[in-house]
């Protein structure tokens, strides 16, 4: 049964990584907020707590330490996430990604301990990380649409100084006209 679960589990978090493995974050980004962490434990909080203790557990057994969490420290540890996870819209995904990058040795070194301190350290980075790309994004769509200019902008003008410039351009083109046409008269 356990194994069918742990298969089910990474079947469904594929979607959520590159193809090396790594978090996939804008993928994870698009998860619904209805579906993000706080808003589960604001819907119903013993549930999101059980979940995320269930979560810890499993990968606190694939870590093969001589002093592993108690069943306590897990559940004050499920407490701690998801009192924090509003702060940065943690999902379930993200949480999940990273427990299986901390039990395949990304987070080392883990020594031969874990405790509520040392995993909200190696989680913190996961979440930094995670920020990093989070910012550049923005960055990167922000710069984008910079790049696309106002399109009102050349029919418009948008300064005093332009619209000036536009008018007296206009004079000058009715000077010179009017100048034409008296050399023409002329002849």
């Amino acid at each position: 049964m356990l194994r069918k679960d742990s298969a089910q589990i990474s079947s469904v978090l594929r979607a959520f990584k590159t193809p090396t493995g790594g978090a996939n974050f804008p993928a994870l980004f698009s998860v619904p907020t209805e579906h993000r962490l706080a808003a589960m434990a604001k819907n119903d909080y013993g549930e999101a707590l059980t979940i995320v203790s269930a979560a810890v557990t499993m990968a606190m057994g694939l870590l093969n330490l001589k002093m592993p969490m108690n069943d306590i420290q897990v559940v004050d540890l499920a407490d701690a996430l998801l009192d924090t996870a509003g702060e940065d819209n943690l999902a379930l995904e993200d949480l999940v990604l990273f427990l299986q990058q901390l039990t395949r040795g990304k987070y080392n070194p883990l020594y031969e301990s874990m405790d509520v301190p040392k995993f909200m350290e190696k989680f913190e980075i996961y979440r930094e990380e995670r920020h990093r790309t989070m910012v550049e994004i923005r960055e990167n769509k922000h710069l984008e649409y910079k790049g696309l200019g106002d399109p009102t902008r050349a029919t418009k003008p948008e300064t005093a100084f332009e619209e000036h410039l536009q008018q007296y351009s206009q004079k000058l083109q009715v000077k010179n006209d009017e100048i034409k046409l008296l050399k023409r008269e002329r002849r």
